[in-house]
């Protein structure tokens, strides 16, 4: 891979509403199979580990390709857990989910069906879905694939498009970052390393670097985004292939079909800009659009009650399910 895409494979990685669909937010009760708890199941032939937090209307997460555990996107997500009921789980060789089996299986469509067998899984005939960064992107492609199963749609720090240009921009704009990022590439073509050790050195650079070179300030960030992922677990391999499969995406000709209601997030900050993510927003037949301006790519960590109240307006639950 050539220096110039090397920075948007980067974002894309870490990275990689609407039409006509019902106009209220969700109001249905937790369904008794959604008891908080850790599980694992098999579905479609593939061990899927998942679990359950929370009180309130579901809300299903859509994990990120790349290779991080739910316990991440379980760090970002914990406050929404006080009016919601939410649902994580691992992607296949992540965490407590089964090992790939072939390179597909580290893939975004693996992603796209774990969740829909884990929907059906769970009795639930339609559902409300979020995705962060690469988990959004991914949530476009599965809106637009299964409209009828998805009610509402959160699409966090994502966008509808990554092209050759945006690569270009991006290495322009974050020379140091571009550097550290094929400096480690470097490192990680040693034969003598492991894939745990890749893994660990991959993850010190994202902790260190990366992230924090995303959010809106970067002192105040770090210890934030090293509590919320320090205890995930991250994979060399998965962040291989998100290279391989997506070195630039462009669903927007997808947009049209997605029926579900829409609320796309942006970070002022942020490394994709908001102007990138209206792109999202406008392509959508009915879609809210809100730009964090504090935040960059991590808006549930740099602005925690921002979000959690944006997230419970959208999704009707202002209120607490006991009514306090």
């Amino acid at each position: 891979m050539d220096a110039v895409r090397c920075l948007g494979v980067l974002i894309l990685i870490a990275a990689a509403g609407c039409g006509r669909g019902p106009s209220g937010p969700s109001s249905a009760a937790t369904p008794p199979t959604l008891a908080e708890g850790s599980y694992t199941a098999v579905l479609d032939g593939m061990t899927i580990h998942y679990e359950v937090h929370g009180h309130g209307p579901v809300l299903m997460t859509l994990p990120n390709s790349w290779g991080l555990s739910l316990e991440g996107l379980r760090a970002m997500y914990r406050p929404l857990e006080e009016r919601l009921t939410m649902v994580y789980f691992d992607p296949r060789g992540m965490g407590g989910s089964g090992p790939v089996r072939e390179d597909a299986d580290m893939g975004m469509a693996a992603v796209r069906t774990d969740f829909d067998a884990l929907r059906r899984h769970l009795g639930l005939a339609t559902v409300d879905a979020i995705g962060w960064s690469n988990g959004a992107m991914n949530l476009i492609l599965l809106a637009a694939e299964r409209p009828t199963t998805i009610r509402s749609a959160i699409f966090l720090h994502g966008a509808a498009s990554f092209t050759e240009e945006d690569n270009k921009a991006w290495a322009e704009r974050y020379p140091e970052l571009l550097e550290k990022w094929e400096a480690l590439n470097k490192q990680l073509e040693d034969p003598g390393l492991t894939d745990n050790e890749r893994t660990a050195q991959m993850k010190a650079m994202w902790l260190d670097d990366y992230f924090p070179t995303a959010t809106a300030d970067s002192a105040t960030a770090t210890p934030l985004i090293q509590d919320a992922f320090h205890d995930a677990s991250f994979s060399w391999r998965h962040a291989q292939y998100a290279q391989q499969e997506a070195p630039v995406f462009d669903a927007r000709d997808e947009l049209s079909k997605i029926t579900a209601r829409c609320l796309v997030i942006a970070g002022a900050h942020d490394m994709m800009p908001p102007e990138k993510v209206r792109e999202l927003a406008d392509g959508l037949t009915t879609a809210t659009f809100q730009v964090f301006n504090s935040s960059g790519h991590f808006a549930p960590l740099e602005e925690p009650e921002g979000f959690r109240e944006s997230v419970f307006s959208f999704l009707g639950v202002r209120d607490s399910p006991s009514g306090t």
